[in-house]
């Protein structure tokens, strides 16, 4: 069976940025929006607007769940447009509402024109997300959403307010604005010599209320997101994968970050080989991805390893199909793939020995 809505909204919930802080440098591009303190007050108000979109989605996402198509159990990128169409228009229309609207004078509400609907959202969904908007807490006035079929094309100018904290508006348009321009082309964000950021139009820099893109400064970055993305998990595994995480980047190898489709990848290569990578997805959850190409060079060091290991790595590595042990996918292109749940911490030091083999042979 494959993930629903709800599934797709807790997980949301765990990738929205948790640890956003109280004082960071803005972006000039972004200051004829507002001042420092404003915006960054604004993001920290849209942020918990989010946590709020998805605690609804968590209860009423049956009403919504109308996609027709399910994701490969084995793929980390789930494409929203394509498996959840109510949520993308969602995104959609805040995205439209946050770069088209323009503030009040203070700020206490956004105005925007028929432009913010999407021609190629049909007007009833278009509609549905309005409605589903306001169960959310946000104020819409100009367009009377209890009509059977209002007219959107006549509504010329709405109001959007959001009477909870309106500074919430402000931290929607720059956080729109920054999807927008970030997402243009693939930004890669080089932090330093040893880590990259990469961003593009499916980075979902809005939902994710990715505050990092809005700084002057980005030099914390990778380690930021590593640690927000681990924040859902026990404190123990969070210090195993931080310590990992270090235990690398000393051995030389280059830290990236990838983020498509709400789908968070930081993966550690030595001379341009991916080597293994934390992987936080939908359907997969949180695991550890294993790309040891050389285990044939080290079977003395296997058999030392917990059975656990010994018969994960004994499976092999590579498309299932292509080596002829399956006749469909059984994923084993990505690796070799172990959860980040708390088993991890009996066999941790296992880990440490198998990757530092396998990189004494790459």
């Amino acid at each position: 069976m494959g993930k629903t809505l709800k599934d797709m909204a807790k997980h949301l919930k765990n990738v929205i940025t948790s640890e956003i802080p109280e004082t960071y440098a803005i972006n000039p591009m972004f200051e004829n929006i507002s001042n420092e303190e404003n915006i960054r007050e604004g993001v920290l108000v849209f942020r918990n607007f989010l946590y709020q979109l998805c605690d609804v989605l968590i209860v009423e996402g049956d009403l919504y769940d109308n996609h027709k198509k399910n994701a490969h159990v084995f793929d980390d990128r789930v494409t929203i447009s394509v498996y959840f169409p109510f949520l993308h228009n969602v995104k959609c229309l805040l995205l439209n509402i946050g770069f088209h609207g323009v503030l009040t004078e203070s700020s206490q509400s956004l105005t925007v024109g028929n432009n913010i609907f999407d021609t190629k959202i049909p007007v009833s969904k278009s509609i549905e997300c309005l409605r589903f908007l306001t169960d959310c807490g946000i104020l819409i006035d100009g367009i009377n959403l209890n009509d059977k079929k209002p007219d959107l094309l006549k509504a010329e100018r709405i109001k959007i307010s959001y009477p909870d904290n309106p500074a919430m508006l402000t931290g929607l348009k720059v956080m729109a604005i920054a999807e927008i321009e970030f997402g243009r082309n693939i930004n890669k964000s080089k932090v330093n010599k040893s880590n990259t950021i990469s961003y593009c139009r499916f980075s979902d820099i809005l939902l994710r209320c990715d505050y990092r893109v809005l700084k002057n400064n980005k030099t914390d970055d990778v380690i930021s997101i590593l640690k927000d993305t681990m924040k859902p998990l026990s404190a123990n595994v969070q210090d195993f994968i931080l310590q990992l995480h270090q235990r690398y980047l000393d051995k030389g190898l280059k830290c990236d970050v990838e983020i498509k489709d709400l789908w968070i990848k930081i993966k550690y290569s030595y001379k341009r080989n991916e080597i293994w990578a934390i992987n936080a997805s939908l359907n997969n959850g949180y695991q550890i991805n294993v790309k040891a190409k050389n285990t044939h060079k080290y079977a003395d060091a296997i058999e030392k390893l917990p059975l656990f290991l010994q018969e994960m790595i004994e499976k092999g590595y590579g498309c299932g199909k292509k080596r002829g042990i399956s006749d469909c996918c059984d994923g084993g292109c990505r690796g070799f793939r172990i959860s980040l749940d708390d088993s991890i911490i009996d066999i941790r030091n296992a880990i440490e020995t198998w990757l530092d083999t396998e990189l004494s042979f790459v």
